[in-house]
C-alpha cells in the first residue's frame, strides 16, 4: 500500500510540474506599431506575426527586428565559400534581444527557422557578418545579432519562425517578404 501511495504522489507531482511548465497559453505579446505593412494581415496573423521594425516580448525577453535584407550581398567571398547555390540568394535579418526579466535568459541564432514559400531553408553562418552564436543574457543586458538563410531567388514569401517557448511550441513569425 505504501508503494502505491508513493507512485500516486510521484505521478501527482509530475502532473503539477507539467502543468506549470506548459502554462495555460501563449505569454507572447507582439508590437508592430513601429513597423509598416500589417494592414493586410488577419487578426490571427497579427497576434504572432512581427514585421521589420516591430518587436515581441515573451517571458522577460524582448526582441526587436531592427532590419532585414532580402537580397543580402554585402559580404566578402574571395574563396567562393559563401556563394549561394544555383537559383538561390541570401536573406539577412538583424535582431536586438533585451532581458527584461528577473533571471538569465539564453538567446541563440539556432532559435530561428526560415521558410520561403512554406519550404524550409538552410541557415548560413558567415563569421565576418555575424560572430554571435548564442549567450546567456543577464537581467537588463542586450545582445544584437544577425541570422542569414539561403532561399530561392523567386520566393514570394519569406518568413522566419522564432521558437518563443520550447515547452508549449509557441512560435513568433517574422515576416521578411
Amino acid at each position: 500500500m505504501k508503494k502505491i501511495r508513493k507512485y500516486v504522489a510521484l505521478i501527482g507531482c509530475l502532473m503539477v510540474f507539467a502543468a506549470l511548465a506548459l502554462g495555460s497559453g501563449s505569454d507572447t505579446s507582439v508590437d508592430n506599431s513601429k513597423a509598416g505593412g500589417i494592414s493586410d494581415k488577419t487578426n490571427e496573423e497579427k497576434d504572432n506575426t512581427v514585421m521589420v521594425g516591430g518587436s515581441f516580448e515573451n517571458n522577460g525577453l524582448k526582441c526587436t527586428v531592427t532590419d532585414a535584407d532580402t537580397d543580402f550581398t554585402d559580404y566578402e567571398d574571395k574563396y567562393g565559400m559563401y556563394t549561394p547555390g544555383d537559383g538561390n540568394k541570401y536573406v539577412k535579418a538583424d535582431f536586438t534581444f533585451e532581458n527584461t526579466g528577473k533571471s538569465d535568459v539564453y538567446v541563440s541564432v539556432s532559435d530561428f527557422d526560415c521558410y520561403a514559400d512554406n519550404a524550409s531553408c538552410e541557415q548560413r553562418f558567415m563569421s565576418q557578418v555575424c560572430d554571435f552564436m548564442g549567450d546567456d543574457l543577464s537581467t537588463g543586458r542586450q545582445a544584437s545579432f544577425s541570422v542569414i538563410f539561403e532561399v530561392p531567388v523567386g520566393a514570394e514569401s519569406i518568413d522566419l519562425e522564432y521558437t518563443a517557448n520550447i515547452w508549449t511550441g509557441d512560435k513568433v513569425i517574422i515576416k521578411l517578404q
